[in-house]
């Protein structure tokens, strides 16, 4: 637990760093830097939001978004291949051969509780406010719904763990593993709270978007309901979200994925990320640079094509199996994998072969070729070293729509899910009433399929797809048919990290089979 303490007291050196800098430009209204240090820090709306704002900046990071996200979410399932020949991290989740000391796991359990610690360090402040009650609130509930996708991320994925809502001391005890349930429920009781405390997205001002809202904190609790097939409940907080009337599916679906399309008129929530010309990782680490492929360029500068050299080395490849599972003329299928020779939506950037690659498909969603401000500027679409521009899309209202189609279902109203169902397939028909037909069946078994197939093909190489398989039970008939290890009873969980088991000297105990 020494680390969460490291946590807090770099997080407080470097937020009052910032802070004192801005009180020494024209902020006549905020507290005098003479009366502001770390000791009395959160006490000030100025340090208390500062202190959330780093657990927002910490879903930027490689650990949230990177390799560990995509492979758990996409690599894992039937809808992606590793691409990248020699990723030897990206290739063990494809084949189930991960084991408890493999790198993405300790990246993956330890970045949700760096993200958690942050949570709590803002939540145990809180005796400390002294600013304006509506706010602290607010704050609060923005921590708490960071604490609650932490720990969602954990459970889903490991099952119980350590419940550590507090900043422990440094006695030497180790916390062990809470039940699922434990976890759970604190995960209830978190969103709960944000549902109460957070504003709709348009009670927010301009320069508040992309904070997390009443949406948000819905549209997580019903995934987290949906896990625990708790349908009267995603039915709930699914439908709450529609009859907020906040949001619309965009029309243009190719176009959610663009940069004109982050924040658009469907993200129910996004991470945040812009490009730094003076490289201080305001950007996500890797996201989309890991997805992408190879290309070539028009340079209108040099009049002629040119490599491009920023769009990553090509890991996360659809798969056939994703290829084959779209119906005749679903536009979402070339809206969601490129291959060689596409042009890509900046009508510049041509996709190329990279000779690390297996196959010739790549994430259209991940791709972002260079972009121009207007003035044929080029700024670089892709690049690591957490300074990539582009938003990651977490919760969208496609997926919200979704979920209570499958409650509904579900909860014996197949009428009222057709009409969920059918408004996504809608959407990405567009103008050609020849494909993609509203689906018309009630019967229970059949329409569940119909929407787990809308939700594999809406939804496809978001990091959704692995998560999905096993909730519904049909991880082991799915990928088993693939040829992939997956085992019954074992891979249903991820291991814990190994340095973690040793290092508490076993008080935290791993997951059966490894």
């Amino acid at each position: 637990m020494n680390r969460i303490m490291k946590e807090k007291n770099i997080i407080i050196s470097l937020l009052f760093l910032i802070l004192a800098f801005t009180a020494c430009e024209d902020h006549l209204d905020k507290q005098p830097l003479g009366e502001l240090s770390p000791e009395n820090f959160y006490s000030t709306a100025e340090g208390a939001e500062a202190g959330v704002n780093a657990a927002y900046s910490y879903l930027r990071h490689y650990d949230l978004v990177g390799l560990p996200f995509i492979a758990g979410g996409d690599i894992a399932s039937d809808d992606s291949d590793p691409g990248n020949k020699n990723n030897k991290a990206s290739i063990e989740f494809d084949e189930f051969t991960f084991s408890p000391s493999s790198s993405l796991m300790t990246n993956w359990y330890s970045g949700q509780y760096v993200l958690i610690g942050r949570a709590n360090i803002v939540i145990n402040s809180e005796s400390e406010f002294v600013f304006e009650e509506d706010l602290q609130k607010r704050i609060l509930a923005e921590a708490k719904f960071m604490r609650a996708y932490g720990y969602f991320n954990l459970v889903k994925s490991f099952g119980g763990v350590p419940k550590i809502t507090v900043l422990p001391e440094l006695d030497g005890d180790f916390i062990p593993r809470a039940t699922p349930e434990e976890i759970w429920q604190l995960i209830d009781e978190d969103l709960e709270y944000a549902i109460t405390y957070l504003p709709e997205r348009s009670e927010y001002s301009p320069a508040n978007l992309g904070r997390v809202t009443k949406g948000a904190a819905r549209g997580l609790l019903a995934r987290a309901f949906l896990f625990r097939n708790d349908f009267e409940k995603v039915e709930r907080y699914a439908m709450e979200i529609i009859n907020s009337n906040e949001y619309t599916l965009f029309p243009d679906y190719e176009g959610i994925f663009t940069y004109d399309g982050e924040n658009c008129s469907e993200s129910v929530f996004e991470v945040q990320a812009t490009r730094s010309e003076s490289g201080n990782k305001t950007g996500t680490d890797k996201y989309n640079t890991v997805q992408g492929s190879k290309a070539k360029y028009w340079d209108p500068e040099q009049g002629k094509f040119i490599n491009n050299q920023g769009l990553g080395w090509g890991i996360n490849s659809p798969s056939d199996d994703l290829e084959a599972a779209y119906e005749d003329g679903d536009p979402r299928k070339d809206a969601t994998i490129a291959y060689v020779g596409d042009t890509l939506y900046d009508g510049r950037s041509i996709v190329v072969r990279n000779s690390k690659n297996h196959g010739t498909k790549y994430n259209q969603k991940g791709i972002l070729p260079l972009f121009y401000d207007g003035t044929d500027n080029k700024v670089t679409g892709g690049g690591g070293g957490a300074n990539n521009p582009a938003n990651v899309r977490l919760i969208r209202y496609a997926d919200v729509l979704l979920m209570a189609a499958e409650a509904l279902n579900e909860n014996d109203k197949p009428t009222d899910a057709l009409v969920y169902l059918n408004m996504v397939r809608e959407r990405a028909r567009g103008d050609n009433p020849d494909i993609l037909p509203n689906v018309t069946t009630t019967d229970k078994l059949g329409l569940r399929n119909a929407i787990w197939h809308e939700r594999r093909v809406e939804l496809a190489m978001e990091q959704n797809r692995y998560w999905d398989i096993l909730r519904q039970g049909r991880a082991a008939e799915l990928l088993q048919a693939l040829g992939k290890n997956f085992v019954e009873g074992k891979h249903n969980l991820l291991p814990i990290p190994q340095v973690d088991v040793d290092a508490t000297e076993g008080v935290i105990t791993q997951n059966p089979g490894y």
